[in-house]
């Protein structure tokens, strides 16, 4: 359940050229693992937002995200 609410998208457009493509798969591999490690207890959530943030996940609108999640599976913060 903890992997859905702190789950991770790509947004794309048929205007992505094969270079930006890659790099967003690449991006988003990257805060999966981090993602991964921070489920297994491997790192802090600090360390997990850092991780975002060096993949260029906007912290402010994941965290929003991530809330709403929580919110509709009635886990209140």
């Amino acid at each position: 359940m903890l992997d859905n609410i702190l789950g991770l998208t790509i947004l794309a457009t048929e205007k992505l050229s094969q270079n930006e493509s890659s790099k967003l798969i690449e991006q988003l591999e990257c805060a999966d693992l981090g993602k991964k490690h921070f489920i297994d207890g491997s790192i802090s959530f600090e360390d997990f937002l850092d991780i975002l943030e060096l993949c260029e996940v906007n912290i402010d609108d994941y965290l929003i995200t991530v809330e709403k999640n929580l919110a509709e599976v009635r886990i209140i913060l």
